[in-house]
């Protein structure tokens, strides 16, 4: 009795010897760490992409005296806004007589004209009796809020012959003297450097 006794004893000691021995292999093996999902770990390195800058431009407003010159100037201002990196796209009160939804908006009113001396630039000239025109710009974001508003005084400094043919040509320079000054102050405004004349 005894001897069959300690074999059962013996048989039981060897099998706990040998339980004992892989659990303590197991918990050797080291453990490998949790990976996060290749989806969560993609989207969180995408840069957001930044969102076009589209402008539209509102009529410009002035007194009557002055509507021939505006009227140039703010096609000089549109055209020359059309061809930099400013603004992805330009649109004017002709194309869209509403605003459209996400744009920014720039408003113009003249303060200060003076048509100048045709006498003064036909008899003198040298640039005497030159014509002034004063604009105050207002930039509004697509929020609605305005964040940038400046006044650009326009003093050409040539004068053509007198006659129809050299007042087109002083109109011609003062609406390009107006649009680089314009596209000089947006450029500072959203801090990129402003093109060359003539680019």
């Amino acid at each position: 009795m005894s001897k069959h006794f300690a074999l059962l004893l013996s048989s039981v000691m060897i099998a706990v010897a040998f339980s004992a021995s892989g659990a303590s292999a197991q918990s050797s093996q080291p453990q490998q760490p949790s990976q996060p999902p290749q989806t969560d770990q993609a989207q969180q390195q995408t840069p957001a992409q930044p969102q076009p800058r589209k402008l539209w431009i509102a009529k410009f407003t002035c007194e009557t005296k002055a509507a021939s010159a505006v009227a140039a100037t703010q096609a000089g201002d549109t055209n020359a806004l059309k061809y930099t990196s400013l603004f992805d796209t330009v649109t004017t009160f002709d194309a869209d007589a509403k605003q459209p939804d996400g744009t920014w908006t720039l408003a113009a009113n003249e303060t200060d004209f003076s048509g100048g001396s045709a006498a003064a630039r036909a008899l003198v000239g040298m640039g005497a009796g030159r014509e002034t025109i004063t604009m105050e710009y207002t930039l509004t974001d697509p929020t609605g809020k305005a964040v940038w508003t400046q006044k650009i005084k326009t003093k050409p400094s040539f004068w053509g012959s007198a006659g129809q043919l050299g007042m087109v040509q002083n109109q011609g320079a003062a609406t390009d003297e107006q649009a680089q000054k314009l596209i000089d102050a947006l450029s500072k405004y959203f801090g990129v450097t402003p093109p060359k004349k003539g680019k």
